[in-house]
């Protein structure tokens, strides 16, 4: 390469014709290392198959939350994680930097969807990294405090996205960084086996199958970096090894069909297999939106001459802020089966069957006053200080009866009775100022405990002070869900419940809430039919004679609820006394999430309400369902947006130089007429690009000759480019004739060696300098 040939320079300038798409080549004499990473591997598409596979494997989380609100959340964590990667290589960060980004992303992310004490809103400050704490911390308590599913609370929304958008990162890094996707397997795995374990019930099937099948995908992808001879062994490998997957995916979900064990008590579920069992959550919130589902049958009850409630649980732990949970429940007698411990039998013993159907769950539906159960099979426990019936895992049990005292007390009873203050059933912890205010208030003129109860009780239930029933919670802006509740004055059972109960122990009443159901629907051979929707919450009172009596706040809805555990007069007898303010307007039980083969699904309070509510004929609550969808999509457009326009902006330049190169490597490697110059056009800007002077009145081959030094090529990359300048020398002269030799190999030696020999900036790579500079499309 010592002639010196200038080509004229018009034609020098003139790229010809770009079109087509490029098919990569490994530069020649490059075979110990890999290609530039820039241009020459689909990085972009393996890691979003990755981040794909990610959010396929946290499909196994559904069975453990009664909702699916975290689901919004994580994407979007998980998109900002793959989008700042993408971002940031296509800037051609290091690695290091590419991770560090990812994580400030994330962290972002994080800030914005779940804490209000970002800086700006969303940066991560002192402030949020506080608010971050106290959201694993009560995360972990609801963990420990709960039973699949659990509420889909923002704690555990905030522990999935965190702990997800973790093994996002980890994914993408094992992807584009470490180059080995076979081990995105292990955190796949741990993202399926996690609640496999802890599920009672099976796993959905598209939890194991749309990780699996996209990792297969993934395998393929990662073998396939161009259409090279040198990559086609291992292109054909990616694709026997997505064949291989896939049998094995539809082999393990016909075994899983037969015999294959999932999870630690289940199986993916079979076609045969009966779904929408539901049972009971044990929290009493104060905040959250409801849904409703069609009601499932849960119980027949059969013996019962008047309405009662049935309960399955008491809670007595209060959780500032949060509501009513579990504390610890104590097996004070073993495999129940007879005569409760601590309890005997009444004036007005009765004995009743219950015969369960899609109710499953570890707590029992019993009554008040329960003093003997029979027909119960092994494991099921009692605890005397809850007055509960429990075991160690969900089941649905078989038929049972019940012999339990209906009888009530009379208020002129209560009226002498008197409470002890102090201990676990007063505490309140940090109650806002105003709660207690309002409860001395309203019990400023009750001259006894029971008094002060029926004060408290009376401020619910009288119409006059604006309480209503509603599925649909407005937003309050207090910064404390009771204090909103009390404030805006709707809400469902468990807050009216939870409300009730905390406003007695602020003036020194013991209380706690009980959970269980109405009465159900009278049949006509006059059993009653429980069904999910009649699920409920309300409040019990400790007096130190009578013991525990029920106060039953919310607002009656189609004759259900409203039950009080005691008479307004007389001698007793009898069940409890219903409201006397006649004809129900608004509901009180619960509503139910139901899903296929799970444990225990959780209700959540609200029944579903006919056209007679107001609430949905008006749109309050009919649509919604649909407005929480368009809150989270707006939410998610608000914060997910800006990010999306700043990294278009950022990668706009580097994208379009990018596209020119490959158009230009097309022709280069198609022979065709104009494959010559668009070669050495793409040399000479990939020369501006790493700040090297492009010199006009220097020949092609002085050209040549100089970046061969510069980069550092390689004996095969200086014939490569000696190719190059002989060839663009017949074309630029009208001597070429014939299908040209593919060019790409030397264009690409030389990328690969500048990119080595000299790196450039990061301003370089925002703004490549070929297009400050108007270079040639």
């Amino acid at each position: 390469m010592t002639a010196t040939v200038a080509p004229p320079p018009a034609a020098r300038r003139d790229a010809g014709p770009d079109r087509g798409r490029p098919a990569p080549h490994q530069p020649p004499g490059s075979a110990s290392r890999p290609p530039a990473r820039a241009a020459e591997q689909p990085v972009l598409l393996a890691t979003l198959i990755g981040a794909l596979a990610v959010l396929g494997g946290s499909t196994a989380l559904l069975p453990l939350l009664d909702s699916t609100s975290w689901v919004l959340p994580l994407v979007e964590v998980v998109a900002v994680i793959w989008l700042v990667g993408v971002g940031a290589r296509l800037l051609r960060a290091p690695a290091w930097a590419v991770v560090l980004l990812q994580i400030a992303g994330m962290l972002i992310a994080l800030t914005s969807l779940f804490t209000s004490s970002g800086i700006g809103g969303v940066l991560p400050g002192p402030a949020a990294v506080r608010d971050g704490g106290t959201l694993l911390h009560d995360a972990w308590q609801q963990i420990l405090t709960t039973v699949p599913p659990a509420p889909s609370t923002p704690e555990l929304g905030f522990l999935i996205a965190l702990s997800v958008g973790g093994a996002a990162l980890l994914v993408d890094v094992l992807i584009a960084e470490v180059r080995t996707p076979a081990l995105v397997a292990l955190p796949l795995l741990s993202l399926f086996s996690v609640p496999a374990s802890i599920a009672i019930d099976m796993l959905p099937w598209y939890a194991f199958v749309a990780p699996a099948a996209l990792f297969a995908v993934l395998l393929a992808v990662a073998g396939h970096t161009g259409w090279h001879p040198q990559t086609r062994a291992r292109v054909s490998l990616g694709i026997s090894g997505s064949v291989i997957a896939a049998i094995t995916i539809v082999g393990s979900l016909l075994l899983a069909n037969a015999a294959t064990p999932i999870g630690t008590a289940g199986r993916l579920p079979r076609g045969d297999h009966p779904g929408g069992q539901i049972g009971l959550n044990p929290w009493a919130l104060l905040h959250g939106n409801l849904q409703t589902t069609d009601p499932v049958d849960m119980m027949r009850v059969t013996g019962l001459e008047r309405p009662a409630y049935l309960r399955t649980m008491a809670l007595e732990k209060w959780t500032p802020d949060q509501g009513f949970g579990f504390g610890p429940v104590v097996a004070d007698a073993s495999d129940l089966d007879g005569a409760v411990p601590g309890s005997s039998p009444g004036s007005d013993t009765r004995t009743v069957t219950i015969t369960p159907q899609d109710y499953r769950d570890k707590y029992l539906p019993i009554f008040p006053g329960t003093s003997r159960l029979t027909g119960l099979a092994t494991g099921w426990n009692y605890d005397k200080q809850l007055q509960t019936v429990f075991r160690q895992t969900p089941t649905t049990p078989q038929q049972y009866t019940v012999t339990a005292d209906f009888a009530a007390v009379t208020a002129e009873q209560l009226e002498t009775e008197n409470v002890h203050s102090g201990g676990p059933l007063t505490e309140t912890g940090n109650l806002p100022s105003q709660v207690v205010s309002l409860a001395n208030s309203i019990t400023a003129g009750a001259l006894t405990p029971f008094d002060q109860a029926q004060a408290v009780l009376d401020y619910f239930k009288n119409p006059d002070n604006g309480f209503r029933y509603s599925l649909r919670v407005p937003t309050g802006n207090s910064g404390s869900a009771l204090l909103d509740f009390l404030t805006n004055k709707e809400g469902y059972c468990e807050q009216y419940a939870a409300a009730m109960t905390i406003m007695l122990r602020a003036i020194g009443i013991p209380a706690r809430v009980a959970v269980g159901f109405t009465q159900g629907i009278a049949q006509p051979d006059g059993s009653y039919q429980v069904v999910s929707t009649d699920a409920h919450a309300w409040v019990e009172v400790k007096f130190d004679t009578v013991g525990w009596v029920a106060f039953d706040p919310t607002p009656v809805v189609d004759g259900q609820g409203g039950l009080q555990g005691f008479l307004p007069g007389g001698s007793g007898g009898g069940g409890g006394t219903a409201e006397p303010t006649g004809t129900a307007t608004t509901s009180a039980t619960a509503t139910t999430s139901t899903t296929h083969s799970l444990t225990g699904a959780a209700v959540a309070p609200g029944r579903k309400i006919d056209g007679a509510d107001q609430s949905y004929q008006t749109g309050e609550g009919a649509g919604a369902g649909s407005s929480a969808v368009w809150r989270w999509v707006s939410l998610v457009l608000l914060i997910l947006g800006p990010l999306l326009v700043v990294a278009l902006l950022v990668a706009a330049p580097s994208m379009i130089r990018r596209m020119r190169r490959r158009r230009r490597l097309a022709l280069a490697a198609s022979g065709r007429p104009g494959a010559a110059t668009a070669a050495w056009a793409e040399i000479e800007d990939t020369l501006a690009d790493h700040g090297i002077v492009v010199r006009e009145v220097e020949s092609a081959r002085v050209t040549a000759n100089r970046l061969a030094r510069t980069a550092h090529l390689s004996t095969t990359g200086r014939e490569s480019l000696r190719t190059v300048v002989t060839t663009a020398e017949r074309e630029w002269y009208g001597s070429a004739d014939g299908q040209q030799p593919d060019l790409a190999p030397g264009v690409l030696a030389v990328v690969d060696g500048l990119e080595r020999s000299a790196p450039r900036a990061l301003m370089d790579r925002v703004v490549p300098r070929s297009l400050r500079r108007g270079s040639r499309g």
